[in-house]
């Protein structure tokens, strides 16, 4: 039953047209394949983008390093733990996320 139901089917018939050799991209032809090298920054302009990547960095470490001991503060003082140095956590990696996006938009800006 199963050997019919395969034979039925009719092979695919050929047209004689030969397939186009056209290669289809999605990369642009008038651009060129190399982009030419940007100038590079200056040596001052290295060591800033440097000092602010470290400060970001820090910002976003001492950001949930001070509100954790905040929120054990609040802990101690309130017996609610460990909601507080939780609570602490979250809202300084809230901060220190903010800070260190703040900060790269200044190191990437031109």
């Amino acid at each position: 039953m199963i050997k019919n139901l395969l034979d039925m089917d009719k092979p695919e018939e050929k047209t004689g047209k030969p397939a186009s050799k056209e290669v289809i991209s999605v990369f642009s032809t008038e651009s060129p394949a190399v982009r030419e090298p940007e100038a590079s920054d200056s040596m001052m302009e290295t060591i800033r983008r440097s000092g602010l990547a470290y400060s970001a960095a820090i910002a976003l470490a001492a950001s949930v390093v001070f509100m954790l001991i905040l929120g054990w503060g609040a802990d101690l003082l309130f017996e609610t733990s460990p909601w507080g140095i939780v609570l602490g956590i979250l809202i300084g990696a809230g901060i220190g996320f903010v800070q260190f996006f703040r900060i790269n938009a200044q190191i990437f800006r031109k």
